[in-house]
C-alpha cells in the first residue's frame, strides 16, 4: 500500500512536466504541449533502422495494415494507454500511468508495477512527430561501500 502511495505521489508530481512559472510564480514561456497525445508507431519511416523509432500522431496519416503497432496515449494529468502486445493477436489499448523526467518516461501498469519494457527516452518530440529509443539509462550511483582513507 505505501509503495502505490509513494508512486502516485511521484506520479503527480513529475508526471505533470513542468508549470512553467518562474520564480514569482508568473508564467515565464508556455509550456511545449506536443508530448500529450495519442501516438502511433510509423515504423515504414525508419528505413529498416532500430532506432530513433519515429512515432506519429494518430489520425495523422493512413498507416499501412500491420499484425501489430505500437501505440501511446499520454495525457498531461499522468495518465496513459498503451497498446498491448496479446500473444493470441488480441491486441488491445491497457491503461497505465506514467512519469515524465526530462527526457525519459517511465511507465507503470495500475497496480505500480514498472513497465520497464516501454520505458524510453525522446530524442525529440513537436506536434507532428516524435522520435524516441527505447530503454533509460540508469541513474548513477554512487559506491557506498568506498573505504575511507587511514588517518
Amino acid at each position: 500500500m505505501n509503495r502505490m502511495i509513494g508512486l502516485m505521489l511521484v506520479v503527480f508530481i513529475t508526471g505533470c512536466g513542468s508549470t512553467g512559472l518562474n520564480s514569482e510564480g508568473a508564467s515565464s514561456k508556455p509550456a511545449d504541449t506536443s508530448f500529450y497525445q495519442h501516438w502511433v508507431h510509423s515504423y515504414e519511416e525508419q528505413n529498416g533502422k532500430k532506432v530513433p523509432n519515429i512515432f506519429r500522431p494518430k489520425g495523422s496519416k493512413e498507416f499501412a495494415p500491420s499484425r501489430f503497432r505500437m501505440q501511446l496515449a499520454f495525457d498531461p494529468n499522468g495518465q496513459c494507454n498503451y497498446m498491448f502486445l496479446s500473444p493470441v493477436d488480441a491486441h488491445q489499448m491497457r491503461d497505465c500511468v506514467y512519469t515524465k523526467i526530462g527526457n525519459t518516461v517511465y511507465l507503470y501498469d495500475n497496480g505500480g508495477a514498472s513497465l520497464t519494457h516501454l520505458a524510453f527516452t525522446i530524442q525529440s518530440v513537436n506536434k507532428g512527430e516524435m522520435r524516441m529509443s527505447y530503454g533509460v539509462a540508469k541513474p548513477a550511483v554512487k559506491d557506498a561501500k568506498k573505504k575511507a582513507k587511514p588517518e
